[in-house]
């Protein structure tokens, strides 16, 4: 019988699979599978875990061999039918016997195979039930079969699951072992090893040298987990799901459904995962399916007395169970502690799922009791009280605080679902516990700081709307708090007007209780310009007087003043403050972290980049390792930005596709300056289409009201402008901007702008426009500061590089060593580029091949692929022959040649291919030439399919 076979017709394979998707990896272990279909009889062993892909990888095995002509037939053993004699080999075989048998097999033959197929039967099934010496008879004429099946081009048959084998299968799989078959017959074994019988594994041990090929397939690497899921939006969350699956696929698969499940304790599984993990217990013995479900309420890992008391059964009863457990390895033993736990958390929440509500919360309040009674704590009973306490338990509310409190500072979301139980039980007239308000005060600090950011402005405006008036203390911490929420979402207005009428509310505006709310007022003022009303603000504020408020007010004094464009005097705040992080302990440093993250941001605006750096990954581990994900994306954001100035790209988009990640996962509604850090590194990175998009979602994403935000995007973009050579769109960004003057951004930013401009016009030739430009930024510059310096010396040797090379020359070399001092690596390879390129106008050949070499080592260290390729350009311009290296070419994607990929990533600038041709030093033709390539292989028709294909690659 031809066609696509009984496999494809069969839904099991595709279940067990999840989502269909095209094979990912296996590569070696699909070699080895098509090299022993090639050779004569072979058998092959198939072993893996559960879930580890066997029957993905022989879907795609058969799929291959049939297309050679080649009879391939599939069987699966099941768990319902141990008990059948030959199960998986009738499921394979007993559909082509009709057709094949009558001319190759003799009567006798027939006769006893009549015992073990159905088709061969007449009017009944024949006896199953053989003795020894007639099943011995039944294996040779088995054997038989197989050889008259085998005509050419040959036999494959795939026996799966065989750890379900019924015994005389084993005994046919040993004897054809034992007596191998002459003809080009393939059979392929897929095995669990922790579940098969040991007699199938010692026949195969026992076969002759080379007749068993093994094939072990192990998990994912993190590397084609991430090919499985494409889909996914960050490189974050992929690794954190190869992380949870341990790289077994089909948890992988199912993790990945499931994401998005957030806070529910029970999600619900996908259907075919549901399925197939609920197979695996279907058929337990009464005691073993108690004890399963006893231990997935005891926990992913758990200790056989914990179960008994929760099953309300002995120890002994416990053991027994567990050994049936784990022979079907759904619970593994945890080394030599006399310790379980569930094969995989998957695997106990199906079991869990399959008890009965009504006895889980029985078994909760046993396991509650008994751990109270051996003196757990009460983060230990707190989520087995919580699914079995009543209404005014006043001893459950106390556990479920208590618990709530000391996770709080290490687990904030577990704080959230205990306060919220605590606060559903609490009977308001109960003395013996904290007041209603209190306990919606702490579970609004944990909502917020765990990253529930609308859940917890929610519980404070209620705390608000009930705490007395005279309460001035509690109402200026959630107030400021709440504000400080609203501002993270965006809700700059709303903001403002909370602390302005809470701060009206107070009866002494200047007393240190109303501090949280000056602070914060001041905060949104310097973000919106406020000027002198944030002076008075600073001077209320204890400076000195109290230690406590030192890092937040030395952190506003120096962003007021960078604002102010005093950056000498905010760096002297900067380095205060900084010093005080380097020396305080981590509970001290994560009670400040909003004043941090602006405090480094100022470093980073002042040159302390390093330190900014250090300081943000700091808040970053911190924050992760506590749950404290409040300010997670905007820390990461930082932290990008960061690693982008230091020149260490991919660091920092490591760092980026985690904050947006976090963005997404948790609701946040502002991500202008998200969007800004992803236009810069794609720019940095040369990948201007995907720069340009970035740069223009953060404009548009940034709040006008935020002029210092709104400068910044723009800056963003002009940098990707700039790096992708387009001077008009250079020219309607400064207008955009209010004119020359950029009258919205701060000193630091407006620096950084003069400079690109300064770039921008000689890149156009327009000397007296760079000049310009350059002596802005001499103007506003302090050269004290060494950032600033490097600043103005770029612009100047950008501007004087149209009419005088040699003195562009040296200002870019002396850029470069400002630069270096700044730690700012892609800076320092730009000005060495700048450096060569005018050392060669100026006929200095050796001195300029030495400074492009710089350039081009320090791009490729950093993953700069245009720079990088401009300095190699250069480089050859002078007769140098450079070979193709660097970051790129390791990665090129779609497998484009190093030259294709310029003109690929130029074509994304919009440039013409006369412009690409003067860019690359190539003829028109040659430049037509590569886009032909290009086309087929990208697979589109136009330039702008070019642009779509680069573009989706550099944002996945």
């Amino acid at each position: 019988m031809e066609g696509p076979g009984p496999w494809l017709g069969d839904p099991a394979p595709l279940a067990a699979v999840g989502r269909w998707r095209p094979l990912v990896g296996r590569a070696a272990e699909l070699g080895k599978l098509e090299q022993a279909a090639a050779r004569a009889f072979r058998l092959v062993e198939l072993v893996g875990e559960p879930g580890i892909g066997k029957t993905r990888l022989l879907a795609e095995f058969v799929a291959r061999v049939r297309r050679t002509g080649r009879l391939v037939l599939w069987g699966r053993a099941a768990a319902v039918e141990r008990d059948v004699p030959f199960g998986p080999v009738v499921d394979a075989l007993d559909d082509y016997i009709d057709e094949r048998a009558a001319g190759g097999l003799s009567q006798a033959e027939l006769r006893l195979l009549t015992g073990v197929f159905p088709a061969l039967a007449d009017g009944s099934r024949g006896e199953r039930a053989a003795s020894g010496a007639v099943r011995f008879r039944q294996y040779r004429a088995v054997r038989a079969l197989l050889r008259s099946l085998a005509r050419p081009p040959g036999l494959t048959i795939v026996l799966d699951d065989l750890h379900w084998a019924d015994e005389p299968t084993i005994e046919l799989i040993d004897y054809l072992v034992r007596h191998p078959l002459p003809d080009p017959v393939l059979i392929v074994l897929a095995y669990r090893p922790a579940q098969v019988s040991s007699r199938l594994t010692t026949a195969l041990a026992d076969a002759p040298q080379g007749q068993v090929c093994r094939v072990d397939l192990a998990p994912f690497t993190e590397a084609e987990a991430d090919q499985l899921l494409a889909a996914e939006p960050s490189r974050t969350t992929r690794r954190r799901l190869h992380r949870r699956s341990g790289g077994n696929p089909f948890y992988l698969d199912a993790l990945a459904q499931m994401v998005g499940a957030g806070e529910d304790p029970l999600p619900e599984l996908p259907k075919s995962v549901h399925a197939a993990l609920a197979a695996e217990l279907f058929g337990l013995a009464a005691p073993a399916s108690l004890v399963a479900q006893s231990a997935a309420v005891a926990g992913t890992e758990f200790e056989p007395a914990l179960v008994a008391c929760v099953a309300e059964i002995g120890e002994d009863q416990v053991l027994a169970a567990l050994d049936e457990l784990v022979a079907r390895d759904l619970v593994r033993s945890v080394g030599w502690s006399g310790r379980f736990r569930f094969r995989h958390e998957l695997v106990r929440h199906v079991a869990y799922g399959s008890a009965a509500a009504g006895w889980r919360h029985g078994a909760h309040t046993r396991l509650a009791e008994y751990l109270a009674s051996v003196g757990a704590s009460q983060v230990q009973r707190a989520d087995h009280v919580l699914r079995s306490a009543k209404f005014g338990d006043t001893e459950a509310v106390q556990t479920l605080v208590g618990a709530a409190r000391t996770a709080m500072s290490h687990a904030p979301a577990s704080s959230v679902t205990w306060y919220e139980a605590a606060l559903s039980l609490l009977s308001d007239g109960d003395e013996e516990l904290p007041p209603r308000v209190q306990l919606q005060q702490e579970l609004a600090l944990s909502q917020g700081i765990s990253g529930r950011l609308d859940q917890s402005r929610e519980t404070l405006r209620e705390v608000l709307r009930v705490l007395p008036p005279d309460q001035v203390s509690d109402r200026a911490r959630a107030a400021s708090f709440c504000a400080f929420l609203d501002y993270l979402q965006g809700e700059h207005e709303l903001a403002r007007h909370l602390l302005n009428a809470e701060l009206g509310r107070q009866q002494d505006p200047h007393s240190a209780e109303a501090t949280p709310l000056r602070m914060q007022l001041a905060m949104d003022l310097l973000l919106t310009g406020g000027g002198e009303d944030v002076r008075g603000l600073l001077a209320d504020l204890p400076e000195g007087g109290d230690e406590g408020w030192t890092i937040p007010h030395s952190t506003l004094l120096a962003f007021q003043e960078a604002i102010d464009g005093n950056r000498f005097a905010a760096a002297q705040h900067v380095k205060h403050a900084a010093d005080l992080l380097d020396v305080i302990g981590d509970e001290e440093f994560l009670s400040w972290l909003p004043a941090i993250y602006s405090l480094c941001w100022t470093e980073i605006a002042t040159g302390r980049i390093a330190s900014g750096l250090r300081h943000f990954t700091r808040a970053v581990d911190l924050a992760r390792a506590t749950g404290r994900v409040y300010l997670l994306a905007a820390l990461l954001c930082g932290q990008a930005c960061a690693y982008g100035l230091r020149g260490r790209i991919a660091e920092g988009q490591d760092a980026l596709d985690e904050a947006l990640d976090v963005a997404r996962s948790f609701g946040y509604r502002s991500h202008g300056l998200l969007a800004g850090i992803a236009c810069a590194l794609s720019s940095w990175r040369g990948e201007h289409g995907a720069a340009l998009r970035w740069g223009n979602q953060a404009v548009a994403e940034t709040d006008p009201s935020r002029p210092w935000a709104r400068a910044l995007a723009h800056h963003h973009l002009l940098l990707a402008h700039v790096h992708a050579s387009n001077p008009a769109a250079c020219a309607a960004l400064v207008a955009a901007c209010g004119g020359p003057d950029l009258p919205e951004a701060d000193p630091f930013t407006r620096l950084n702008c003069y400079y690109l401009l300064a770039a921008c016009a000689a890149g156009q030739g327009d000397a007296e426009l760079a000049r310009d430009w350059a002596r802005r930024a001499e103007e506003i510059a302090d050269p004290r500061l060494e950032l600033d310096v490097l600043f103005v010396e770029l612009a100047g040797a950008h501007a004087a590089s149209v009419e005088d090379p040699g003195r562009a020359a040296a200002l870019a070399l002396r850029a470069a060593e400002s630069a270096e001092a700044c730690g700012l690596a892609l800076h320092q390879g730009a000005a060495l580029l700048l450096a060569g390129t005018c050392l060669a106008k100026a006929a200095r050949r050796d001195q300029a091949i030495c400074q492009l070499r710089a350039a081009a080592d320090l791009f490729s260290g950093c993953g700069a692929s245009d720079l990088h390729s401009a300095a190699v350009r250069e480089q050859r311009r002078l007769g140098i022959r450079v070979p193709t290296t660097g970051s790129r070419s390791k990665q090129r994607p779609h497998a484009l040649s190093p030259r294709e990929q310029d003109v690929a990533e130029l074509v994304c600038s919009g440039l013409t291919n006369q412009q690409i041709a003067e860019k690359l030093v190539l003829s028109v033709r040659t430049v037509e030439t590569h886009l032909t390539h290009i086309f087929a292989k990208l697979g589109v028709t136009n330039r702008a399919g070019v642009a779509g294909v680069l573009a989706n690659q550099s944002t996945d």
